[in-house]
Parts: structure tokens; sequence; C-alpha cells
């Protein structure tokens, strides 16, 4: 049976990361710790899947000192990868955190413009390990110049040769994606607001928006909420999964470092639904998994030890949305 998540990151990020104490602006301090990561949302969610123990492929497009940078902090992280490799430098981000403070800055590059036969090889990287794979991660923004439409064609090309795909993005390239009707989508709250056109502030008009649309743009629906965890839904079904009690913190600090903590989420979400095939314990580690995320410098990183003890933390309680006066409204929206 095949067991490999195929995680795609289109607009791939050479990270760096710098931890200072005692930062202020103006100030000229000396790193903790510095290093690269192999970056893009996709990348992250492969990284945290491999230390779970899983088995994932991150689909990256690389080039220049950057590119350089990507291979080797992939390698650092035990990342296996398939690239594509562009002229251009791929884009970089940077990380600032403080010990004291958590995170102080994340600051993104918006990346290269990629041509027809960038586009071309990458289309063809993807249908060739398509065929290995159980699940399709579509994840993070696209390049410049890139169509939305993207994500909507490689779920249509898994569709063909009976793979999954979880969609993971935001603005023109969610929507376009949910027209081709994924598995499954894991917006945030703010993806979640621009794809239905409407606000949605009580945890009641959230779960009356996903009990309306689920079903409808994809089987399954994983709105993450941060601190408030995440509602998962599917036709007919919710649930509200709520995150551990326990505080998580950076060592020896009161501060939590959220970078990444999405990523850790469908990471964790990926390699557990191939285990158990069961979507709320899936959900479970993923919201653990974001938990102790919010304590480590590497973003993401998720210790299996731990994601595990604070599983048993996560609490689940299944509810029901009645159904919307915004139901019209919402599809329409998205259509």
């Amino acid at each position: 049976m095949r067991d490999l998540v195929l995680a795609v990151s289109p607009n791939t990020s050479t990270d760096r990361i710098s931890v200072v104490r005692g930062f202020h602006p103006g100030a000229t301090l000396r790193t903790r710790h510095s290093f690269d990561q192999a970056g893009g949302s996709g990348t992250h969610a492969a990284g945290v899947i491999t230390q779970l123990g899983g088995a994932s492929v991150a689909v990256a497009v690389i080039g220049g000192g950057n590119g350089r940078r990507w291979r080797m902090a992939a390698e650092r992280q035990g990342i296996p990868a398939a690239t594509v490799e562009i002229e251009q430098e791929n884009r970089s981000s940077f990380v600032l955190i403080d010990e004291e403070r958590g995170k102080v800055a994340e600051i993104i590059d918006p990346g290269p413009s990629l041509g027809s036969g960038d586009l071309a090889a990458l289309a063809q990287l993807i249908e060739a390990w398509l065929p290995r794979a159980s699940l399709l991660l579509l994840s993070g923004s696209l390049p410049p110049g890139v169509p939305d439409h993207l994500y909507a064609r490689c779920t249509e090309l898994a569709r063909a040769v009976g793979v999954s795909t979880i969609v993971d993005a935001h603005s023109g390239p969610l929507a376009a994606a949910v027209k081709a009707r994924p598995w499954l989508i894991k917006p945030n709250l703010e993806e979640f607001h621009q794809l239905v056109g409407a606000s949605a502030t009580t945890m009641p008009e959230r779960i009356a928006l996903l009990d309306d649309l689920a079903g409808e743009i994809a089987e399954v629906v994983l709105l993450s909420m941060e601190a408030e965890g995440a509602l998962l839904a599917i036709e007919g079904a919710c649930w509200q999964i709520e995150p551990p009690a326990e505080p998580v913190t950076l060592p020896g600090s009161d501060a939590t470092n959220p970078v990444g903590c999405g990523d850790a989420l469908v990471g964790a979400f990926c390699d557990r639904w191939l285990r158990s095939h069961d979507l709320v314990e899936s959900a479970r580690w993923g919201i653990a998994a974001a938990h102790v995320n919010l304590g480590q410098y590497e973003v993401p990183s998720c210790p299996p030890d731990e994601v595990a003890r604070l599983v048993r933390q996560v609490e689940v309680r299944q509810i029901r949305g009645e159904r919307s006066a915004v139901r019209r409204g919402a599809l329409e929206a998205i259509e």
C-alpha cells in the first residue's frame, strides 16, 4: 500500500533563522543560534512527517545560491526532495526570534517569476511522483505570474491516478483549487473568510459556515484557529479540536514561536491519516504537533515523543452547526 506524502511548494523558500537575546530596535546583537532551513510550507510539512517517522518527498523549485543552501539544509534535516532547477534564485525568508520575547519578525521574499518551461518541468515532476503517493499536499503561495489554477490542475492530475489532495493555500490559488474539489482544505480563519466572503467571529457562526460548505467545496474542511485549536468538518458532522492546556514555551523562556504551526498541523495530520485513516485522530495529532512547535526555534519542529505525550491532552467535542442563512451567499462567493 502506498504511504507517501508528496508535498509541493512551488514558491520554495530558503529560510534563515537567527536567535538573539535582548532585542530592541537599533540594537547590535550577536546571534545565540543561527541556521538555514529548507523552507516552503510543503517542505515544512514534509519535515514534520519525516520527524514523526512517516514517508514524504518535498517537491521544490530551487536555483542559485539560495537553492544550494536549500539543498544542504534539506539534507541536514533528512527531508527527501525532488527538485526543479531554475536559473533565478529561489526566494528566501528571515525569521528573528528573541529568547525572551519569541518571534520578533518574519520577513518573506515574493519569489522569482517562473517561465513556461519551469512550470512544465514542475508539472512533469509531480506527474512522475504521483503514482507512488497516497496524498498530494499543495501548500503555500505561488510565485509571481504563476496562474492561480495551478493547484486546481494538480488536484485533477492526482484524482486521475486515485490520489487524494490536501490544499493549504490562500486567496486566488485556494479559490481556484476548491473548484476542482480537493479531498481536504486547511484554511486559517483569515483564509476562510476570504474564501467564503463572510466574517465569522463567533464559534457558532464558524460552525454554521462549515456545516454549509463541507462536502460542497471539499470532502473535509480543517479550519485552524490558532490558540482556539481547530474545527474539523465533513458533510453532516463537525468536531471542535481544542489544544492542550499545558503551556509550551521556548527553552528557559515564557515566550513562544508561532512560525510554522500551521505546517506542523498539516504534516502531523497527513502522517497520522496514513497510519489510522481516522479523521478525528489525525486532527488531534495535528493540533498536538502545532502546540509542540510553539516551543521550538526550528520551524516547524515536532519531537515525536513530545507530540505523542500531548496528543492525550487534546480535547475533542462533536458538534453540529445549524444550516445557516448564508449558505447561498457563501457558495456564490466561492463560485
